[in-house]
């Protein structure tokens, strides 16, 4: 937990240099960039929403008395952390923003490529444009990133790339069954962070900077995308049942995909277990809580990659660095990808 007086204080001075920086750079002009050796446009927004800066935390159980969260409401939940990771509602505090600085993560909502990003601490970002219809945000030295793939397209520390830290999306309720203790932020009385619904439509602004989009899927199709050293996959999500589960190789590394349908939660997980590969499964008699089973101890495992009942229980498995998103901008970003076919 922290402190509000460090909080506020470190947040008023962040807020303050953003806002130098951020009057160097016109918002309503059009920058050419370079990208691997490519000359490409990046369209810059009109307006740019104030970013969220460390916001006060609290616990999901205590934030979910206030009804101020909706049972469906779409959550952004970082996993492998103190008290068992958290979530916060994207409603409430990325929909309007599209950013959020803070010690538990930098995060990013782009809803026209339809995912959120999650990295390592940082701070100073804020939204800046579009290129290739996928989101590109702005750090304190001037440094443009695509908020997707977290590398650094132009600026002093082009070629650089952000870490990302384990995450998944899923809707309030489902967070909550699992994880009632985890954190999450204050949303005090409820207007404190003003909710902003969620876009369901690819904005203007994004067509426009898309150019031709990779005819192997639908544009709009929603994939995971796996981002590994050498080799990116995207697997479809669309046509998958209610409980699904892939069994990959990417590279060297064994792959489990994890879906579960009713609230739309992919997630990507190394199948080796204190040295022993498992063979997991979708199990359609599993509680809710823990739809996934693997064939060697039959125990139970939830969407997040944990053990919660039978020989393995306590265990956790490695996250692979994936991503929830549309293909056209997986694809936009990957051109190089595979796509995962049965």
């Amino acid at each position: 937990m922290h402190f509000y007086d460090h909080r506020r204080i470190s947040s008023v001075l962040r807020v303050c240099g953003a806002l130098i920086a951020g009057a160097l750079v016109s918002c309503n002009t059009i920058q050419r960039t370079a990208n691997a050796g490519t000359d490409e446009t990046v369209i810059a927004a009109s307006e740019i929403p104030k970013p969220v800066t460390e916001p006060p935390c609290s616990y999901c159980s205590t934030q979910h008395i206030k009804s101020l969260i909706l049972p469906d409401d779409r959550v952004l939940a970082w996993l492998r952390a103190a008290h068992n990771g958290g979530a916060f509602p994207i409603r409430h505090f990325l929909s309007g923003p599209r950013v959020i600085n803070d010690t538990y993560g930098l995060f990013f909502y782009d809803p026209d490529g339809g995912y959120t990003a999650a990295y390592e601490k940082a701070y100073g970002y804020q939204l800046y444009g579009w290129r290739r219809g996928v989101m590109i945000v702005r750090g304190e030295d001037g440094t443009l990133w695509s908020a997707l793939t977290g590398i650094a397209i132009s600026g002093p520390q082009k070629g650089r790339q952000l870490k990302r830290i384990p995450s998944l999306v899923t809707n309030w309720n489902y967070w909550l069954m699992l994880h009632p203790e985890s954190t999450t932020y204050d949303l005090f009385d409820g207007n404190e962070y003003e909710p902003q619904p969620l876009h369901v439509r690819i904005s203007q602004q994004a067509v426009s900077s898309m150019g031709n989009v990779d005819p192997r899927l639908n544009k709009e199709a929603m994939v995971l995308g796996i981002d590994s050293v050498t080799m990116r996959r995207a697997y479809p999500l669309d046509e998958l049942p209610q409980r699904a589960c892939i069994l990959d190789k990417v590279e060297d590394e064994e792959v489990a995909v994890f879906w579960y349908g009713p609230t739309k939660t992919a997630a990507a997980f190394n199948r080796n277990v204190d040295g022993r590969l498992l063979t997991f499964y979708a199990d359609s008699i599993s509680p809710e809580s823990a739809p996934f089973k693997d064939k060697e101890t039959r125990t139970r495992w939830t969407v997040a990659g944990r053990a919660v009942d039978g020989p393995l229980r306590g265990k956790e498995l490695k996250w692979i660095n994936s991503i929830q998103c549309r293909w056209y901008a997986w694809s936009a970003e990957y051109p190089e990808t595979s796509v995962y076919a049965p």
